[in-house]
């Protein structure tokens, strides 16, 4: 087997071909599910809806995205991701044009909620591409690579969109924003294999490397049932609920409550909205890196402690009244702990499930966490009251210090077990 030393000349088309695809694909995605955060203060206005309509609009997307979790999950695990992913993006990219084309606001729901049908099978699909295309020890990094797409989708599209409304229209700004889904679908089905062992575009080299250090790190084989009566599984769930809520409503929220420092025009606030999330991507390399560092340090702290620094920051938002200055600073310290452990969760994640039911495993849990995209935009914007969203986003913070006392439960209930395998093999001998 070889060493990670070996590794560094072994060839990276793991990297190049389909890490790099796979984080294209995401971005344009996830572009297309949260371009409608920097829209929604006009959509709003020329629609005219109230502060709890807009965050049912926001938040229609994860109505349809938590529905096919698990179905895509064991759908990509039975016939192969690449083809799910591919048909997943060619139809998110027809919605999220169709978003910039119906009239009606019953119309626009229905199409996010399509949109978030279509877009629902991916990250478990992704889940299956991560399992056997990376080894453990790079995992962590390749789940970051695509999950750069979270931050970097604000930093890129954030300010293009804002640009696109204030020049085009923001009905223009979603069909053109739209097109590149379609385009990556095709290139997934065209370039992504759905495993090494049958990839003949990779090296012999390549293909041994992979195939020797994948199933390290992972968990052994094991049934679906066997899963969902694992009390970690349930545990994860609850902590990517609390934290992908955030997430979402900070990312769909944020533009809005930006918007509230300015009488008109959306480039300004685009640009105010990547802030935080380039601090997200930076913090996301530095702390996947740390993580994939061999270490005794459980991967849980290093989802752990960002969260509870982003908690601190959202609530300093909201209790210190610092202007739009400090308002942007605590969201830029805020986007850097949402965002940092995002490749690291899943990796550990992996980590504590079956390697043979990772996709449907990690399903399940991303189906709470899509429940929380739901849920979170509706509270924020039901307790905005009088239409100021500073008077709610920072009940966010809450919800990331609760994640991170169950992170350290988790973690604790695995160190406790270990002694105890340890402690039984010792009396055996």
């Amino acid at each position: 087997m070889k060493t990670f030393d070996e590794a560094e000349r072994i060839p990276r088309s793991r990297w190049l071909r389909v890490g790099l695809i796979v984080f294209i694909s995401y971005l344009v995605a996830f572009a297309d599910r949260t371009n409608i955060g920097v829209a929604a203060p006009q959509m709003a206005h020329d629609l005219q809806l109230g502060t709890t309509i807009t965050g049912a609009l926001l938040g229609a997307f994860f109505w349809g995205y938590i529905v096919t979790q698990i179905p895509g999950g064991w759908i990509s695990t039975k016939i192969g991701p690449r083809r799910v992913i591919a048909v997943s993006m060619v139809i998110t990219g027809i919605m999220a044009c169709l978003t910039g084309l119906v009239q009606t606001l019953p119309a626009l729901i229905t199409v996010r909620v399509i949109m978030g049908l279509a877009e629902g099978v991916i990250w478990p699909s992704f889940s299956v591409i991560f399992v056997r295309w990376f080894p453990a020890r790079e995992r962590a990094r390749g789940i970051a690579f695509a999950q750069y797409a979270l931050p970097l989708s604000s930093v890129v599209m954030a300010p293009l969109a804002g640009w696109m409304i204030d020049v085009l229209h923001w009905k223009t700004m979603f069909v053109l924003q739209g097109l590149p889904a379609i385009l990556m679908g095709a290139l997934v089905w065209m370039f992504v294999s759905d495993d090494p062992a049958t990839d003949h575009r990779l090296s012999s080299t390549e293909r041994e490397f992979i195939m020797q250090n994948r199933l390290a790190g992972t968990g052994a084989d094991g049934s679906f049932s066997s899963v969902l009566k694992q009390s970690t599984v349930w545990l994860l769930a609850i902590v990517a609920l609390s934290w992908i809520m955030v997430i979402f409503s900070f990312g769909l929220w944020m533009p809005s409550l930006i918007k509230q420092y300015f009488a008109h025009g959306f480039t300004a606030v685009g640009w105010l909205t990547a802030l935080p999330s380039l601090c997200g991507a930076a913090s996301m390399f530095l702390n996947s890196w740390l993580s994939d560092k061999p270490s005794n340090i459980s991967r849980g702290w290093f989802v752990a402690v960002p969260l509870v620094v982003a908690g601190a920051a959202l609530l300093a938002q909201h209790y210190i009244d610092g202007g739009l200055v400090f308002t942007m600073v605590m969201f830029c310290i805020a986007g850097a702990g949402l965002f940092s452990p995002s490749g690291t969760w899943w990796a550990w994640v992996i980590s504590k499930v079956p390697r043979n039911q990772a996709a449907p495993s990690i399903a399940v849990i991303n189906m709470f966490a899509s429940f929380g995209g739901v849920v979170g935009p509706l509270i924020v914007g039901f307790y905005a009251r009088g239409g100021n969203l500073s008077n709610s986003f920072y009940i966010l913070g809450y919800f990331l210090f609760a994640a991170a006392i169950v992170i350290a439960y988790v973690i604790r209930q695995t160190q406790s077990r270990e002694v105890d395998a340890i402690s039984e093999t010792v009396i055996a001998h």
